[in-house]
């Protein structure tokens, strides 16, 4: 699994580097940028707070945690580990009890859309659920307070959070 892993890491190490030195349409880290500017611009035209500054308050802030939260904490550790958590996970039924849980997946004849719908739904409720746990559980609330330290409202004040966020919502949305 090493290996694995290794693999993985360097993949998605490439996968940044060629978003950041090749900006076309199709580029997720250029639209991220595009995005955010237009919405600061926006912030500075339309204020939702009249006398709030520019740039206010933990602006910079809220940008390192957009950035590292997309890019970064996927580039240190999170790719190459859950790639190979979903490989042991998966390899592991197989081997202990003898079955693809992929192939007896009841939805694999569904249609597309079926798919998609249902799995948008369950996605959005499981979210939910998630986010609730968070403010419910002490533990989990020490990770997700930082999203609420947020003092003056912003378009990039949603992107502050915690990066064990990341793994809590990706592992309970795998199992």
């Amino acid at each position: 699994y090493w290996e694995t892993f290794i693999k993985a890491y360097k993949g998605y190490a490439s996968y940044l580097w060629r978003e950041i030195i090749n900006p076309d349409w199709h580029n997720y880290f250029y639209w991220l940028i595009i995005v955010s500017v237009f919405f600061f611009l926006l912030e500075v035209v339309l204020p939702w707070r009249n006398k709030q500054p520019i740039p206010r308050k933990d602006f910079w802030l809220d940008a390192f945690y957009m950035f590292f939260n997309f890019f970064l904490f996927s580039l240190i550790i999170y790719n190459a580990a859950s790639t190979v958590v979903v490989d042991l996970f998966n390899n592991g039924i197989k081997g202990i009890f003898g079955f693809d849980l992929q192939a007896m997946n009841p939805m694999n004849n569904w249609p597309m859309w079926s798919i998609l719908l249902v799995g948008m739904v369950v996605r959005d409720f499981t979210q939910w659920w998630i986010h609730r746990l968070l403010h419910r559980v002490d533990w989990l609330w020490e990770y997700h307070k930082v999203h609420h330290s947020v003092e003056q409202m912003g378009f990039a004040a949603q992107l502050r959070y915690h990066w064990m966020e990341n793994v809590v919502y990706r592992s309970l949305e795998y199992i």
